[in-house]
């Protein structure tokens, strides 16, 4: 039976309609009965009703406001309001508020018998299209999910096409759009059942297509191409006002034809979001994403990954130590081109830059001069590498750490350029220093730098170097290390080698030196 709540001021009049409405050959019982709106809130709260006969006039809070009140918060019950004659006008505005009908006091039993039938019976109406819509959105929904499945070869077309016009979505085309919040598995349910709530009078209250969940996706199933970037830019926005705080990729699978071909589509969109590290942040993705941008010459797809690896902490540290901001975003983007060029996978890529970064600041943190940032801020960034979502973001936050270790100011002029290469020779002369690598760091062309170099110290670059070598090398021998060990702590890979420049410079072997 359907539920009747009573609201009137008047006691007898409540009374009387319990006891002179035969209730029950109406299919109908009164499980509540209020003197205000204030007390019908309350029970309404407790156990809602299916019909509420509301006086206009009473205390507290009136028929109109208790309306309004159940309306606002989404209560669905049919109202009947109870008015006096100076109330008619009154009586009219609650009509606005959808209420089935209302009766003049003193009320006539036959008159309210009759409303009651009345009202009752468009609630059964309501019930069955109710009933009848959500069958057709179950059987709906099934359809969907059974086009977002890989496709059986033995399905026949025609009845898939049969299929489609049963749900309404026989449409001339397709576009597939996959959502995918970027949340851990316990926010999930919740994050795709906003996202289905909010996308869903967007898409099918504009009648651009429907939405369904398929989890770890909120779908999109488009009835118009997404042709222009101006679209795509607009479902976008839209996507994100929906996702409130949640972060999302979202993707699309491009255009089909045929309902068969939907889960074509809808593999693409997968894809493009697996491949999401390596794609343009705040877009929709695909069909064909703009993919990070890989220099047209690195100058390090020749060589093996340790050895690569190796030339770029070199460059990256002595560009830091040299304080030479500018070309740290150009050596990470050089280092990023070379890791994809190796395998193009969103772990391996976050590998090498956890790599690439720590060996950095161990050396910068080895051998700096000026205090470095602590253990745990050194911790966070690494193990943050993993975190991030988009390879931009990854070499924008590898670059703005590096730089904090650099040097407050970048130097200035020639002067002060070839002191910072003439100090950067006396504390890391054992090291494989090239002048063409300084060049680069230092934005000069090779032949200009030592032409400089020669006229500030009235040497060349590498017999300067030598120079430096050797009298470390003097230091070492009359601590009596070993010709060998020697050899290799300033520098030199071949014992022959060493000892050929060693007898230029001083006209004695090392060991002569060592033992006169």
């Amino acid at each position: 039976m359907m539920k009747v709540m009573i609201v009137d001021d008047e006691p007898k009049l409540r009374q009387g309609l319990q006891t002179l409405i035969p209730w029950e050959s109406l299919g109908l019982t009164v499980t509540a009965t209020a003197s205000n709106g204030i007390e019908a809130l309350e029970m309404i709260h407790q156990e809602p009703p299916d019909i509420a006969v509301v006086d206009i006039r009473m205390p507290l809070m009136d028929g109109l406001q208790l309306i309004q009140s159940l309306t606002s918060t989404g209560h669905q019950m049919q109202f009947i309001i109870l008015s006096g004659y100076a109330d008619f006008e009154y009586a009219k505005q609650a009509i606005k508020y959808g209420v089935s009908g209302y009766l003049l006091k003193p009320v006539d039993i036959s008159e309210m018998k009759n409303t009651l039938k009345r009202v009752s019976e468009r609630i059964k109406e309501d019930r069955l299209k109710q009933g009848q819509h959500q069958m057709k959105a179950v059987n709906r929904n099934w359809f969907l999910h059974d086009l977002f499945a890989p496709q059986d070869k033995s399905k026949d077309p025609a009845a898939m096409k049969s299929m489609a016009k049963e749900a309404g979505l026989l449409w001339c085309s397709y576009e597939t759009v996959a959502v995918f919040p970027r949340v851990s598995e316990v926010e999930r349910p919740a994050a795709l059942q906003r996202l289905d709530h909010a996308l869903k009078p967007i898409i099918e209250g504009r009648d651009m297509g429907v939405v369904t969940v398929s989890s770890p996706y909120v779908i999109l199933l488009l009835r118009e191409p997404l042709r222009s970037k101006q679209r795509r830019e607009e479902l976008y926005r839209e996507i994100a006002n929906a996702s409130g705080d949640y972060r999302f990729v979202a993707a699309t699978g491009g255009t089909v034809s045929v309902p068969e071909e939907i889960n074509r589509s809808f593999l693409k969109a997968q894809e493009l979001i697996k491949q999401a590290f390596f794609c343009e942040k705040g877009r929709l993705l695909g069909p064909n994403p703009s993919l990070h941008s890989v220099p047209e010459s690195t100058g390090l797809s020749n060589h093996n990954v340790e050895e690569t690896m190796e030339e770029l902490v070199f460059r990256l540290y002595y560009s830091l130590d040299a304080g030479n901001q500018t070309m740290i975003r150009p050596l990470l983007e050089e280092a990023a081109a070379f890791f994809l060029t190796q395998e193009p996978d969103e772990s391996f890529v976050k590998e090498s830059f956890f790599f690439l970064s720590n060996a950095v600041i161990h050396k910068l943190t080895a051998g700096s001069r000026k205090e470095m940032k602590g253990t745990e801020e050194v911790s966070r960034f690494l193990k943050g590498i993993f975190e991030f979502e988009f390879l931009d973001e990854l070499i924008d936050e590898t670059c703005r750490f590096l730089l904090g270790l650099a040097e407050d100011a970048e130097p200035e002029g020639k002067e002060k350029e070839l002191k910072i290469m003439i100090n950067i020779i006396h504390r890391h002369y054992a090291d494989n220093l090239k002048l063409e690598t300084l060049a680069g760091m230092l934005n000069y062309s090779t032949a200009y730098l030592g032409q400089l170099f020669k006229n500030k110290t009235g040497e060349y670059f590498n017999t300067y170097l030598d120079r430096v070598r050797i009298q470390k090398a003097k230091e070492l021998l009359e601590q009596g290390k070993k010709v060998y060990e020697v050899a290799e702590l300033v520098g030199y890979t071949s014992v022959n080698y060493f000892h050929s420049k060693f007898k230029k410079y001083e006209g004695r072997s090392p060991s002569e030196f060592k033992n006169p």
